[in-house]
């Protein structure tokens, strides 16, 4: 033990106790992102829908139908979150997720189907979105709908 402390006395008297400026600038980074923020749940909410629109924006862009399981990956990966087909013959799905479902197939053809943030009990937030295909006679159908499963401490950590 008395080497221990022997070794660590001569490494901080070399070392000088100086920093670089990238050691100073990340923990100026840490102590911002540790400072306490009274955050509202509309603001939650309202970050959820931001992460939630920009993942979906890439996925209708590049996968419209949910079968890259590749782009999915690197998509989960890169915001932690986890992304999922909705659809009713699902046996899988939560309570919740079966009733956003109901919901959608309820709401039809209806073109006026939009996207929606649920909670999923204390920590984790639900954005779903429907997808739909467009028929040969123009209107439209609902198939399945898009689940992005995000951590609330993360939807609050995205928050400026």
């Amino acid at each position: 033990m008395k080497k221990f402390v022997w070794i660590f006395c001569v490494s901080l008297v070399a070392c000088n106790g100086t920093l670089t400026e990238e050691q100073k600038r990340k923990i100026r980074e840490e102590r911002e992102e540790s400072q306490i923020k009274k955050i509202s749940e509309a603001d939650i909410t309202e970050a959820a829908f931001t992460n939630g629109r920009a993942i979906s924006a890439v996925l209708e862009k590049r996968d419209n139908q949910l079968k890259n399981k590749a782009l999915i990956d690197s998509l989960e990966n890169a915001f932690n979150v986890e992304i999922i087909s909705l659809q009713s013959n699902d046996s899988t799905l939560r309570a919740i997720e079966q009733k956003i479902i109901e919901a959608y197939i309820a709401g039809g053809a209806s073109t006026s189907l939009s996207d929606n943030i649920q909670k999923m009990g204390k920590d984790s937030i639900l954005y779903t979105k429907p997808l739909m295909v467009e028929k040969k006679d123009g209107s439209v159908e609902f198939t399945k709908a898009l689940g992005i499963r995000m951590s609330k401490r993360n939807v609050i950590r995205s928050i400026k």
